[in-house]
């Protein structure tokens, strides 16, 4: 028997780390969400990378202190890969 297929990936250590510094500045999702205009589920899913939105990203990184995305993604990218979680 063929096995199941699943679309559900572990969460990356990138996303751990981004959830890590909301966690420690008592960030909730809904408070990215309202920013983004968006709901909490949402912004979960951006930041476990299974969606995209350019306006969650955008208050992901304005409400952590980033310029950009980008520039937060990078930034848990170098944490992650040191293990700073």
């Amino acid at each position: 028997m063929p096995q199941k297929r699943t679309f559900c990936q572990p969460n990356s250590p990138e996303s751990s780390w981004i959830r890590y510094q909301l966690d420690l500045r008592n960030i909730t999702y809904d408070v990215v969400a309202e920013k983004a205009r968006r709901t909490a589920a949402f912004v979960s899913l951006v930041i476990s990378r299974k969606r995209n939105s350019e306006s969650v990203e955008a208050a992901l990184a304005e409400t952590l202190g980033y310029p950009s995305f980008k520039h937060l993604w990078a930034a848990a990218f170098v944490n992650a890969e040191r293990g700073a979680v």
